[in-house]
């Protein structure tokens, strides 16, 4: 940014020297002056400066001008001073037309001669003015022949009027040039002031709180726009007004703290006016041990209750995230190689996807994982587990509510989980469980795209992509009535199957060494499983709680591991404890009497001829699996069959 300076010239010579030096600046200042060849009156020089001030930043004008221009512009005027060494050469120059000199100079640039006239040969009377008329009337009471007037222009044409000789004092170029230096800090000074002026005012402008600043009297000096719409007064009304005629309030701490009688600030301070509830802010402004003012801010008390409601839903919604991939998914088993693939596909698509698999194999890891493939993948993931709330609740959650929908509901309703999950994606885990009121609820969001919450008649449009998961066998649950077989179809769209962990056998020893370091690191337990050698027990049992059983066993191993010094054989004492848990027989005196034949039954139906069609074990395998003998279990396998179970 160039300054632009204007420099009030009053002759020629003044104003040639000021276009020379100007050169030195023109990089970073532009300077326009204003020439005449006569003194000017008082009048026609402030229209001059008026003039100049339109396009300039700030304006120069010799001693004596500058008091007298200097309140009539808005920009800033400086002086060019007369300079000790200026007024020596115009002695100098004088001398030459008379020894007797009458220096006239303005009261500010008086400079004390010292020896300089005796060794100039000269007698200096020296006369300070300030106005136009002093100067004259001084060059007339003390007109004398053979005294030669030294000054400024004023001084010069004073004489002349009276025929007496005279000398101008000339700006050297060094005071020039020291001027319009002066200049150029004065308006980068005042550019970086405006600046941040500017900052300030749309800092206040632009706030949400009110700010209101008091001067020393505690009137109103400056309000910004939201003190106005809080308020419901306009700015013209708050202006120079007291505080206590905006803030009617019977507080005593507001009148202590404006008052003088209470130096730190009053925070958090709830103000009760004529029909408005304040949280305000009083902060006294100190200039060392004075008080300049008092700044106010404030916001409604009810804006409070919105930020909370506001900051607890974008914690909701931080939440409401998806943490794992696909690279989260440990095996390198053909079978969940296969199921990860097939879930890459997947997720190019805006398909409905049904996750199929047994309790604990990880379907809300493959959910999450296909959200995070998916082009949703920066929009929300909302999970809900179907079989965990009762029907009334879960509809609330799902749609949402409208205020006054029924006793207990929240004020200004509640977003349901659809719209929640606008741009992202809604998992709905153990699907099968839900209730068939809520299905034709939910068929009707997946065909119309749109949600209607409880109590209110407005339909909102909510782009959701639904993931859901099940352990049921849905199509039978079709068959059997309870699941709506129009859902069914709309939901098994692309259907992923996830393996049970027996089905991947390969795939336990990795995963109980990441799960056993994850324990150790949290536990602070330090093992050493390079040296376990019956890692490859744990591929030798059904684990009917899947991925979540061997989760848990791998934490009560490292839990115990530092308890006992065989790790080896804590490993194999824990995977009895395991067979046993599950064993067919384990628990039988828990059976009612009278029903031991059926319960049995059941169990071998569920635990035997399961393990046999699906595990793919030897018959040896699954006998050690179970903690028996091969011939107790050929028998148990005959008696189940013979048994028609």
């Amino acid at each position: 940014m160039q300054a632009k300076i204007g420099f009030l010239a009053l002759y020629p010579e003044l104003a040639t020297k000021v276009r020379h030096v100007a050169r030195e600046v023109a990089g970073t200042a532009t300077v326009t002056v204003w020439e005449e060849t006569s003194p000017l009156a008082d009048a026609t020089l402030i229209q001059a400066a008026k003039k100049l001030e339109a396009d300039c930043d700030v304006l120069i004008a010799r001693g004596g001008m500058q008091p007298m221009v200097a309140p009539e512009v808005s920009v800033p005027v400086i002086e060019c001073p007369i300079t000790f060494p200026d007024i020596l050469n115009a002695l100098y120059q004088a001398r030459d037309k008379g020894e007797k000199i009458l220096l006239i100079l303005h009261h500010s640039q008086d400079h004390d001669l010292g020896p300089w006239p005796g060794v100039l040969g000269i007698k200096v009377m020296k006369v300070l003015c300030n106005h136009r008329q002093e100067i004259y009337n001084k060059v007339r009471n003390i007109w004398e022949e053979g005294v030669v007037v030294v000054g400024g222009t004023l001084a010069v044409e004073a004489a002349k009027q009276l025929g007496m000789p005279s000398h101008l004092i000339i700006f050297s170029d060094k005071t020039i040039l020291q001027s319009l230096q002066k200049a150029i800090e004065i308006v980068k000074a005042t550019h970086k002031e405006k600046e941040r002026a500017a900052r300030l005012q749309a800092l206040l402008d632009f706030a949400h709180e009110g700010i209101i600043f008091l001067e020393g009297n505690n009137a109103v000096a400056h309000v910004n726009s939201a003190a106005t719409e809080i308020l419901k007064i306009p700015r013209e009304q708050l202006m120079g007004r007291k505080i206590t005629e905006v803030l009617k309030t019977s507080s005593d701490s507001l009148e202590a703290i404006l008052n003088g009688q209470v130096d730190s600030p009053l925070t958090g301070k709830l103000l009760k006016l004529d029909s408005l509830s304040i949280m305000a802010n009083i902060v006294p402004v100190r200039v060392g041990t004075q008080t300049a003012g008092t700044v106010v801010t404030f916001f409604e008390a009810a804006r409070l209750r919105n930020l909370e409601h506001n900051f607890r839903r974008q914690l909701a919604r931080r939440a409401m995230t998806a943490r794992f991939t696909l690279d989260d998914i440990i095996g390198r088993s053909k079978a969940i190689a296969a199921v990860k693939q097939q879930a890459a596909v997947f997720a190019a698509t805006d398909s409905t996807v049904a996750i199929y698999g047994e309790s604990g194999v990880g379907k809300e890891l493959f959910a999450q994982s296909i959200h995070n493939l998916s082009s949703r993948k920066n929009g929300p993931f909302v999970a809900i587990n179907c079989s965990a709330l009762p029907k009334e609740l879960m509809e609330s959650e799902l749609f949402g509510y409208e205020e006054g929908a029924f006793t207990g509901a929240k004020k200004g309703g509640k977003e349901g989980l659809f719209e929640l999950a606008h741009g992202g994606t809604l998992f709905l885990d153990e699907i099968g469980t839900m209730p068939l009121e809520l299905q034709s609820k939910i068929l009707r969001v997946l065909q119309e795209k749109e949600v209607t919450r409880l109590g209110g008649n407005s339909l909102i449009p909510v782009d959701v992509r639904i993931i859901v998961a099940t352990n049921r066998d849905l199509k039978e649950a079709v068959r059997q009535g309870e699941f709506r077989q129009d859902l069914y179809f709309r939901l098994n769209v692309l259907p992923l199957y996830i393996p049970p962990l027996r089905e991947r056998p390969e795939d336990i020893p990795l995963l109980f060494e990441h799960f056993a370091r994850t324990f150790s690191r949290r536990l602070g337990r330090r093992l050493n499983l390079d040296n376990l050698h019956n890692v490859h027990l744990l591929q030798e049992y059904y684990w009917p709680g899947n991925v979540r059983e061997l989760v848990n066993f791998c934490e009560r191993f490292v839990a115990l591991a530092g308890q006992q010094g065989d790790q080896d054989e804590l490993l194999k004492q824990l995977l009895q404890e395991s067979r046993q848990e599950f064993n067919p027989g384990h628990g039988l005196n828990l059976l009612e009497k009278g029903r031991w034949k059926e319960t049995w039954q059941e169990l071998e139906k569920n635990l035997l001829e399961q393990v046999l069609a699906e595990s793919g074990m030897t018959k040896t395998a699954l006998a050690r699996s179970l903690g028996i003998d091969r011939t107790t279990l050929w028998k148990k396998l005959k008696k189940s069959k013979g048994g028609g179970a």
